[in-house]
């Protein structure tokens, strides 16, 4: 089972709302303008159309931060820039939402955030009906949402009470033959070193999904987030892949679950030009659940 996993495309473009100014949008497209704006390469993405097409994958995922501040005119051209992917792949694509999707209350973001989440997913769930449940025969990957709007220098998410409550049940319930369990977030667990990441920009939450991997009850969480793409492993095989910014590393993840073998085998693409060095395809093997 191949899963391409994509991430942070962060379209950016100014709000046209006068009420834009006198929110966190206002914030943020200052950042666009002199930060990010000079790194966003939608080249990539039309690279990255041609190799996953190429890489024949089951299941496409893109985690989140479609735009820059979560107006209705960047989540609409977010979703534009993945529809290719949408319509090559329909129900075998899913998206979550960042934060930077969640940016502000202002009821019409919200609107534009709920038309997106439904037309990327292809009207299959609402977005307040996450976290759900998506199979593909022992695989089950666990769709959530911790993106919310935060204060102004906050990049933080939360999980609801009722998505912490869903994900216990879930994941301390008894395992069936040959299952594989995957949450799907756009926020990771750890930074690339193992570290928990700075409050500012952290899951809340993310300490009872650790909890779940360390013990064995998840296997693999996959998130965006963090710009710069890692993959990082425990002794027992189980991990994290942060497929880090396509738009501006130039790269996604892709992760083939062999379920006859117990094991992941995960590698990095890379569409930038130059290519940037990537980490060496892994291999890891699932220590048995007792």
């Amino acid at each position: 089972m191949r899963i391409v996993h994509l991430s942070d495309l962060h379209v950016g473009m100014l709000p046209r709302s006068p009420g834009a100014l006198l929110d966190k949008r206002a914030l943020g497209a200052c950042n666009h303008l002199l930060r990010r704006a000079r790194h966003f390469h939608r080249s990539y993405m039309e690279r990255a159309l041609v190799e996953i097409e190429a890489l024949k994958p089951e299941i496409v995922l893109c985690t989140g931060d479609i735009s820059s501040v979560g107006s209705p005119e960047e989540l609409r051209a977010g979703c534009d820039l993945l529809e290719p992917l949408r319509r090559a792949f329909g129900e075998r694509f899913a998206y979550v939402p960042g934060n930077h999707d969640a940016y502000v209350t202002a009821t019409p973001c919200r609107r534009a955030l709920e038309e997106a989440f439904d037309r990327l997913n292809s009207g299959r769930w609402r977005l307040d009906a996450l976290p759900v449940e998506w199979s593909f025969g022992g695989l089950r990957l666990l769709l959530v949402d911790g993106a919310r709007p935060m204060s102004w220098f906050s990049s933080a998410g939360a999980l609801s009470p009722s998505a912490r409550a869903w994900l216990a049940a879930r994941l301390e319930a008894p395992r069936q033959p040959g299952e594989c369990r995957v949450v799907v977030s756009h926020f990771p667990l750890r930074e690339a070193d193992g570290r928990p990441l700075v409050r500012r920009r952290r899951l809340d939450g993310a300490e009872l999904l650790w909890g779940h991997l360390r013990g064995a009850r998840l296997d693999l969480v996959l998130s965006g987030h963090i710009h710069r793409p890692f993959a990082r492993w425990e002794a027992d095989g189980r991990g994290e892949v942060c497929a880090g910014s396509l738009t501006l590393h130039g790269a996604f993840s892709v992760v083939d679950w062999l379920p006859g073998q117990g094991r992941f085998r995960q590698f990095f693409v890379s569409v930038a030009r130059p290519r940037e060095p990537l980490l060496p395809v892994l291999d890891a093997s699932l220590a048995p659940v007792s």
